[in-house]
């Protein structure tokens, strides 16, 4: 029972939230699916909520641990990662004849956000050959992007059960996410040109 202790540490109330999170993803994609828009819509709010919970918990309870710097940003990127793909894919797919959206989000926004997580790779790759770091944290800008991500992802969902949602409202939030993209993919890649020219400089 011993050699469970340390497992058993990690799994704080913070943690249990964020395996929470992770579960409710494949919930989210089946309904979004099968066509449970509605359902699906309150899978994704309750997965933001937790998302939300496990960060207070962390920070009141001091709940920090390693498996939660992992897990956390983990099940975001994850969650963003399918729910953007769903998102842009085409009605009626032949395995899922029951899924058809009426507000798609555009294919190249879902490759944009594909792409900048991968970006996030090479730097954090780059950082650690650069200065042997093994810890990567996000920057302002990285959040504040998540947050975004989720937001919008969050409308295209409603617009999508509600009829009331403006149009102006799903282009707003196209763009202004494609500008928090690239901005914050340029930011990502001037701090490994500073951590290289600090490393060579060293």
């Amino acid at each position: 029972m011993r050699a469970l202790d340390p497992v058993l540490r990690q799994l704080t109330l913070a943690n249990q939230l964020t395996l929470l999170r992770l579960a409710a993803i494949p919930a989210f994609a089946l309904l979004l699916l099968e066509g449970e828009t509605g359902w699906a819509l309150a899978v994704y709010l309750g997965a933001a909520v937790t998302d939300r919970l496990d960060g207070i918990a962390a920070r009141r309870l001091g709940q920090f641990t390693p498996l939660g710097a992992f897990l956390d940003p983990a099940a975001d990127k994850l969650m963003m990662l399918v729910t953007y793909v769903l998102l842009a894919l085409p009605d009626h797919p032949r395995t899922f004849p029951q899924f058809a959206l009426e507000h798609h989000v555009p294919a190249w926004l879902t490759l944009l956000v594909v792409l900048r997580d991968l970006l996030i790779v090479i730097v954090a790759l780059g950082l650690y050959l650069a200065h042997h770091e093994t810890k990567f944290a996000p920057s302002r800008l990285g959040k504040w992007n998540t947050g975004w991500e989720m937001g919008t992802a969050g409308v295209f969902l409603l617009a999508n059960v509600w009829d009331k949602v403006p149009d102006w409202l799903l282009v707003f939030g196209v763009w202004s996410m494609t500008a928090m993209l690239v901005t914050s993919g340029v930011s990502y890649l001037v701090r490994l040109g500073r951590s290289m020219r600090a490393a060579s400089g060293a």
